[in-house]
């Protein structure tokens, strides 16, 4: 039977925990009353959340509006799950501006009602908040077609656990609304009495902005969105020049652990920055004319106006011919920047595309090698004058190369070779930027220089001792930058104390800063990080076989990886036969056989309006869809463009990704993915799942199910995938399914 969710709707709550993955969230619950027919669930219009941590005390505000639905008046029941282990020291809850009375019930009152709105609506997502105490409030009525607010604040101590803070918002909300939300928001304002090193989000897109050495604002919103993860956020304050700080997770299923380094020197405008040599190579052909060039002008204006004073910099512009504002790198006095703006606003659009001869003379400009050296390479087109042979610009550059110069292309619109700005970066220690016709050049360009204009630290190594670490990400260090932070994925086997050393050039000598941390045999929480890693390490994969060819081996490693922890790729498509609901993961040969009027890939939607992994038009799910060797040998052209920037999307990833995210959850470290309508977890054996004598079965809402529950209070949030799940536990296979008569 379907889920019926009909008489719940999520209002998402706070909870500043450190140290605890555990969650709270508010929700109302609509009494049905006789005279009426089954009240609609209600919408949740907008949900606005405001933080503000002093003192190491996050103040809490939530303000949110539900909206009723219904043609005659409803009674709701407001119930909030307290955090665990939180301390509530201020508790009000006001609805449209009057304080209503809520009632506290211990942990043991708690469970009880959540067991019977568990039992009574067929639905098992509440179970993830049994054994916690709870506030619960009557709110009557909510008038037909009209609004309640609700305004929320308490207090809460932000506490400390290996040198992080980690404030965790629940915005989960997907589970409890089926319509989405007009409008969501989520600001932190932080304030500590120490400068503020470490500031990371490994949850959301947010918006970090330092107002200061020792203030930062976070900010996130969406609208016409439905929330389905909990907001993480961690920063940590200094204690040295170098704040570093190792977090792992290791769940207990007999694998060897993960871990994440963050390290920073933290925003300082005192701190001493690395000089730096910067050359900008601007492709100025004919195909750029109009509103491109503008933006370029525009760019590379800002970018010398912000160099700092002991940077040296050149112009390198070419069309079929090459023209360069000077032989060699000039000082970025007030003179040489001033005649270098007169140069770039005179740049003119017209021509073929000489981009062999550009590189090769922007590596002759004479790079230090005590400098940071920076090459940014901007272009919309293919080699048409000169050498064309990509391979060939690329052994080229290689023979010019003068030291550690990192490489940053530019790929303007989708005429572009993407395989040789991907080559460019990957072989230059750079990343690549592409930039779709529809959007602003001159934005992305400053963005990527305020990131890299004040290098602190460069040619970066790190060295983990006691314990063997393996297949960091990314797998070349890149440089650090301040206000800028290090974030390091990795490996490791055993445990107990390690040493960390991260060592790098600054101020033209070679330092080395150290860490002492503990990588334990288990860690529950913290589990993102097991899928970020993943999920750069099927991006560095994905970037080697489009860039040197298909392995074997390296084909089934990213199978096995998307497989595991639900990532789309081009040799893993997620599918719905959308005239049943009947869901499917399907790899390999099975994409290729699936391509249907009835199934269309759960991947990101392009911008060019297609439905295919990572926004390639027509790559999967429709019946002109291309195998993955076709789509990924690609070089140019829209799907090469959408390819290589959803391949780097990847590789660099600090955020997790929703891919299919509606299908496939990873819960207590272990992925489920659901299909012919129940859950079932990606290490079910193919003889447990073929024959059901070989798992135990479990009424749902039954005594059993509720005392299982008790003994393993950790499959709280495995009992809220649905009423099927197929799971594990002590060693035993288990299934839960609907009660009879349902």
């Amino acid at each position: 039977m379907r889920f019926q969710r009909t008489t719940l709707v999520l209002l998402a709550l706070v909870s500043a925990l450190v140290g605890t993955e555990a969650l709270a969230d508010g929700f109302v619950i609509v009494r049905p009353r006789p005279e009426y027919p089954a009240p609609e669930q209600l919408a949740v219009r907008y949900h606005n959340v405001d933080i503000q941590i002093r003192d190491q005390v996050a103040t809490v505000q939530i303000d949110q509006v539900f909206r009723n639905l219904n043609r005659h008046e409803v009674e709701g029941e407001y119930i909030f799950p307290i955090p665990d282990g939180a301390a509530v020291s201020d508790f009000v809850l006001w609805v449209d501006g009057r304080p209503i009375h809520a009632e506290a019930m211990d942990a043991r009152q708690a469970r009880r009602i959540y067991e019977a709105i568990v039992r009574q609506q067929k639905d098992p997502a509440l179970l993830e908040y049994a054994g916690r105490e709870m506030f619960r409030a009557r709110i009557y009525p909510f008038p037909p077609h009209g609004d309640r607010r609700v305004k929320l604040q308490y207090e809460q101590l932000v506490e400390r656990e290996g040198g992080l803070y980690k404030l965790v918002y629940p915005l989960s909300t997907e589970k409890f609304s089926s319509r989405p939300l007009e409008s969501a928001s989520v600001i932190v304002d932080l304030e500590a009495d120490r400068p503020i090193r470490n500031a990371y989000c490994p949850t959301h897109d947010v918006d970090v902005e330092f107002l200061g050495e020792r203030r930062l604002r976070i900010s996130w919103e969406e609208n016409g969105t439905r929330p389905d993860r909990d907001m993480v956020f961690y920063y940590s304050l200094a204690e040295t020049e170098m704040d570093m700080r190792l977090v792992p997770y290791r769940p207990d299923r007999g694998e060897d652990g993960y871990f994440m380094l963050l390290a920073s020197m933290g925003y300082d405008d005192r701190m001493p920055v690395a000089p730096k040599d910067v050359v900008f190579v601007i492709d100025r052909s004919g195909s750029m004319k109009g509103v491109k060039m503008d933006q370029a002008r525009d760019a590379l204006v800002y970018c010398l106006k912000h160099l700092n004073r002991d940077d040296r910099f050149n112009i390198v512009s070419f069309n079929s011919s090459v023209e360069s504002y000077s032989r060699d790198l000039v000082k970025a006095d007030r003179r040489e920047v001033r005649r270098g703006v007169r140069f770039a606003e005179d740049l003119m659009s017209a021509g073929g595309t000489n981009i062999g001869e550009a590189l090769e003379q922007a590596m002759r400009c004479g790079f230090s090698r005590g400098r940071a050296g920076f090459v940014v390479f901007l272009s919309d087109g293919l080699p048409t004058v000169g050498e064309r042979d990509p391979q060939r610009i690329l052994a080229q550059i290689s023979a010019r190369g003068r030291g550690p110069v990192r490489i940053f292309p530019f790929g303007v619109g989708y005429d572009v070779d993407a395989t040789l700005l991907d080559q460019l970066a990957d072989e230059n220690g750079g990343f690549p930027t592409y930039v779709r016709p529809s959007e602003d050049l001159t934005e992305a360009v400053v963005g990527f220089y305020d990131q890299v204009a004040h290098p602190v630290m460069t040619d970066l190594e790190i060295e983990i001792d006691g314990a063997r670490v393996f297949d960091l990400q990314p797998r070349q260090l890149p440089d650090m930058f301040r206000g800028r932070q290090l974030v390091l994925f990795g490996r490791y086997e055993g445990s107990g104390r390690v040493r960390v050393r991260l060592s790098g050039r600054t101020q033209g000598e070679r330092r080395t800063y150290k860490l002492e941390a503990k990588l334990p045999r288990r860690v529950y929480h913290n589990d993102f990080i097991a899928r970020l890693w993943a999920t750069r390490k099927v991006g560095s994969l994905l970037r080697e076989i489009r860039l040197y060819g298909e392995e074997r081996e390296l084909i089934e490693e990213v199978k096995s990886l998307g497989l595991a922890f639900g990532i789309g790729t081009p040799y893993t498509s997620f599918l719905v036969d959308e005239s049943d609901q009947h869901r499917e993961f399907l790899t390999g040969p099975a994409v290729d056989r699936a391509r249907g009027e009835r199934l269309r890939s759960l991947g990101r939607a392009s911008g060019g309006g297609g439905e295919a992994w990572g926004g390639v038009k027509g790559m999967f799910g429709d019946g002109r869809s291309e195998p993955p060797a076709a789509a990924m040998a690609k070089k140019s052209g829209q799907a090469a463009f959408e390819l290589s920037k959803e391949v780097e999307e990847l590789a660099s990833a600090t955020t997790e990704r929703r891919d299919a995210s509606r299908h496939v959850r990873r819960v207590n470290g272990v992925t489920y993915r659901f299909g012919n309508g129940r859950w079932v977890a990606s290490d079910c054996p193919e003889e447990v799942l073929a024959d059901e004598h070989r798992r135990i079965q479990l009424r749902f809402g039954s005594d059993a199910y509720f005392d299982l529950l008790t003994d393993h209070p950790e499959l709280a949030k495995v009992f809220a995938l649905g009423e099927k799940v197929i799971f594990a536990v002590d060693g035993k296979w288990h299934e839960t399914a609907p009660a009879p008569g349902d």
